[in-house]
């Protein structure tokens, strides 16, 4: 058979073959949402490897070739599959992951996680069901449409879906060393991101990274009747919850010496694109479930958006102490949390986590014993959104959607990105994926808006067509 060139591929084919063939490719989703792949500590790794293997399968059902899951000693697998066949033309690598958050409170979802539900509101529940196996399945989908239709694709690609991305690509270093010459190619297309409204297609070209620490504060060596002891002894709840508290002050604004030195401020373009996105604080306050009279907090000469994406944010992730059910009379001996800190260009991640321990382990109350474990910390990413890659992914999401894409940020970390396009070279990173505000990505009732991820597998259309026809920068590898 000839491979055919860019001008002889009849997209209207490909399109008409993934809208025949969309209820199959939804069967497959849930096939891979029915696999619980947490790859969190103290979740069987077992479903990991299968989801893996899973996602592998459905790499060669699309007809992707060299199928295999790419290992490292002690890290999750990452599926992997390539199509090389066009010669000639520029070669995309393709990133998702295939494992998911940890289910969270059962009795939260009105349908189980594991057992992907669709309801009438047009939205698939599930978790794993938009993060990200969805944006897996856009490009199987893409791809196998492609094959199906004209047994080639526009570009070569190249299919990455890691196994460990939700607990922060701690492996990434190892996985490059061992794959990089493997990984080789001119874009970078990542669809694990989200849209800024439901149905507005959108680009992102930055995300916050993430250090995180876990602290334990310690008064006794086991628990105290508090009628007998209470008064004279502190109780360890209650100190850490002084030290939680005592780590942002009344503005939002984060209360750790040195941490916003470094903190880049937008330039002028930056803060005109961000301020010309539609913002309507009715609907973030609804998409959120924040209860009536609840306040936004932080730094209020900074617009929402700018202090979702481009500020820093501290959230305390878990607590533990003693739980209701079961309690008693007494002073607990020990209390812990886990805090994490999204930081922004250009706070340096490893520095921002010294500082957090240090915060953290400092002026204990009452002398109480703190003991304050590092648990990582993953940089933040940016790119200038312009270019050809750009306008070629930005006319590919206004073709699969039917409205004109926008330019975002995002608060969230993918730890991926960043060394993926320093060690590609500089190769342009497009971000786009099928979330949504009411998503609720890693919470409960995790679901999929079925119509915008249909959008997002004919966007993946028009896009490897697009690309197809973009300059590649001359890198060194």
């Amino acid at each position: 058979m000839v491979t055919p060139t860019t001008g002889d591929y009849d997209l209207k084919k490909v399109l008409s073959y993934i809208e025949t063939n969309k209820n199959r490719y939804r069967e497959i989703l849930e096939q891979l949402v029915r696999i619980p792949s947490v790859s969190a500590e103290g979740y069987p790794v077992e479903e990991v490897l299968r989801s893996a293997e899973a996602t592998c399968n459905a790499m060669r059902g699309a007809g992707l070739q060299n199928v295999k899951m790419l290992t490292v000693p002690g890290v999750h697998p990452y599926a992997y599959g390539e199509w090389l066949g066009t010669k000639g033309a520029p070669t995309v690598l393709l990133y998702g992951h295939h494992d998911v958050q940890p289910p969270g409170r059962d009795e939260k979802w009105l349908s189980p996680a594991f057992e992907p539900t669709l309801r009438r509101d047009g939205r698939l529940y599930g978790r794993g069901s938009v993060d990200d196996k969805a944006g897996v399945m856009v490009h199987i989908a893409a791809i196998d449409a492609y094959l199906q239709t004209h047994g080639s694709l526009p570009v070569n690609v190249k299919f990455l879906v890691e196994g460990e991305e939700e607990i922060g690509s701690e492996h990434l270093g190892a996985f490059l060393r061992k794959y990089r010459k493997m990984m080789k190619a001119d874009f970078i297309v990542l669809t694990d991101t989200g849209n800024l409204e439901t149905g507005l297609p959108s680009l992102t070209y930055q995300l916050r990274g993430i250090v995180a620490a876990e602290i334990e504060v310690r008064s006794l060596d086991h628990p105290l009747h508090s009628g007998m002891w209470g008064g004279p002894v502190p109780d360890p709840v209650i100190a850490i919850s002084k030290i939680l508290g005592g780590l942002l002050k009344e503005d939002g604004t984060i209360d750790i010496p040195g941490f916003y030195k470094n903190v880049r401020k937008l330039t002028a373009r930056e803060r005109a694109r961000l301020r010309t996105l539609p913002f309507n604080e009715k609907s973030f306050r609804t998409d959120g479930g924040l209860v009536t009279g609840l306040k936004l907090n932080g730094e209020k000469q900074y617009t929402v958006y700018e202090r979702l994406w481009t500020r820093p944010a501290l959230t305390v992730i878990a607590l533990e102490a003693s739980p209701i059910r079961g309690s008693s009379n007494q002073i607990v001996d020990s209390a812990r949390a886990r805090v994490s800190v999204r930081i922004v260009p250009n706070q340096d991640a490893d520095k921002m986590l010294n500082l957090l321990v240090r915060r953290l382990a400092a002026n204990p109350p009452w002398g109480v014993q703190v003991t304050v474990k590092p648990l990582g910390a993953v940089p933040w990413w940016t790119t200038n959104p312009e270019g050809p890659a750009f306008e070629a992914a930005a006319r590919a999401l206004q073709k699969g959607y039917g409205r004109k894409a926008v330019f975002i940020g995002a608060g969230g970390t993918i730890g991926f990105v960043e060394p993926f396009a320093r060690e590609l070279g500089g190769a342009p990173a497009l971000l786009l994926g099928v979330e949504d505000p009411i998503c609720n990505a890693h919470s409960e009732n995790e679901s999929l808006c079925l119509d915008d991820w249909y959008k997002g597998m004919k966007s993946a259309v028009y896009l490897y067509e697009e690309l197809s026809r973009c300059p590649r920068l001359p890198r060194v590898f």
